[in-house]
């Protein structure tokens, strides 16, 4: 399987970072592609194998913070993968075990970092956004506040191909199969944004044993996979059971599409969509429901917002953008990766490692 760096979109790269400023360098992320054509368990082989060292690395750590009895029932499960994990992911984690000569419940852990990690992270701020033109643009940062920099040696983009076309994109973490950034072309665009709300060990293990799963990078996939309208993207995300609330952002591409769903495990809770007519032409998402008021120490939806009308809506577009999410404290230390996308111009789609 071909192997391709990030060389793609050089001249927005170039011609965006001459227009935005940033605390730091950001370093292009390594982009593969994956051939679906494959069998499932041969998909994930090359960038396995070049990733395993630092993929051994980052399941070791995140072995660290988990419960002892959380890893007794992963590995478990592991041992009847297929009958737990729906397909394709249970062959691909085989696959990716395999290949980096990690055991597989090292990688169901890895695939689970979203579930395992959620109630004590503040993890990412997600933007969406209608340009004058009625372009929708969507940019953010993944942070975590654990093992940052082994997340950002795995951090990769991923052209998901059928026949030599790509049929949808995502950056996530090498080892997990699942997407926590996707991009459908001429669709949506998702990302993911942790919510906290309490204990969720039991969840986990239910979902997981009685074979729904519930996983939410599974669920960001299988909707960029499928061939939905933007209304039917937002309906499946919005209502499919989950092991761990969360907020999913979504991106359209006409006036008016873009929503953050604010997640309960059984369904949505809201739905806060622009409105640019009305004033509203973007939508700030950090960790807490946007009808409250974030606390004072982790506070980077104000610091966003003003960025935002700053720039205002004349201006906006994916190197404005980034530079939104490139200010101090929205971009901060535990701050993995940015990514910038519109699924009306889909060779947008960049993603930047973050060393603040």
């Amino acid at each position: 399987m071909a192997i391709l760096c990030a060389h793609v979109r050089v001249l927005f790269l170039l011609g965006a970072l001459q227009q935005v400023v940033f605390s730091a360098t950001p370093v292009p992320a390594k982009r593969y592609i994956v051939n679906l054509d494959l069998l499932p368990q041969d998909r994930f082989h090359d960038i396995a194998v070049y990733y395993a060292d630092d993929l051994k690395a980052f399941v070791k750590e995140l072995r660290q913070i988990v419960p002892q009895e959380v890893i007794d029932v992963v590995d478990v499960i592991a041992a009847t993968v297929d009958k737990h994990i729906r397909a394709p992911y249970a062959a691909e984690m085989v696959g990716v075990s395999l290949a980096a000569g990690v055991a597989l419940g090292d990688i169901l852990l890895a695939n689970l970092l979203y579930e395992l990690t959620a109630h004590n992270t503040k993890a990412c701020t997600s933007i969406v956004a209608e340009a004058l033109n009625g372009t929708i643009y969507h940019g953010r940062n993944l942070d975590y506040g654990t093992f940052t920099d082994l997340l950002k040696n795995v951090t990769a983009i991923v052209d998901y191909q059928q026949g030599g076309e790509t049929v949808y994109t995502g950056t996530n973490f090498v080892g997990m199969v699942g997407l926590l950034t996707g991009q459908k072309p001429y669709g949506y665009t998702i990302t993911l944004d942790e919510r906290d709300q309490g204990d969720w060990w039991m969840n986990l293990i239910d979902g997981l044993a009685d074979g729904t799963d519930g996983v939410a990078s599974f669920l960001i996939r299988d909707t960029v996979a499928g061939d939905y309208t933007f209304e039917a993207a937002v309906g499946k995300l919005a209502y499919s059971p989950l092991i761990a609330p969360c907020y999913f952002i979504v991106g359209g591409t006409t006036s008016g599409q873009g929503v953050v769903i604010t997640r309960d495990r059984v369904s949505a809770v809201d739905l806060w969509y622009l409105n640019a007519l009305g004033g509203q032409w973007f939508l700030v998402e950090t960790n807490y429901d946007h009808w409250t008021t974030p606390p004072p120490d982790d506070d980077r939806r104000d610091p966003a917002i003003k960025a935002m009308n700053a720039t205002g809506r004349a201006n906006i577009n994916a190197p404005a953008l980034f530079s939104v999410l490139s200010i101090p404290p929205v971009m901060n230390n535990g701050t993995t990766y940015t990514v910038t996308m519109s699924a009306e111009v889909p060779e947008l789609f960049f993603t930047w490692v973050r060393y603040p």
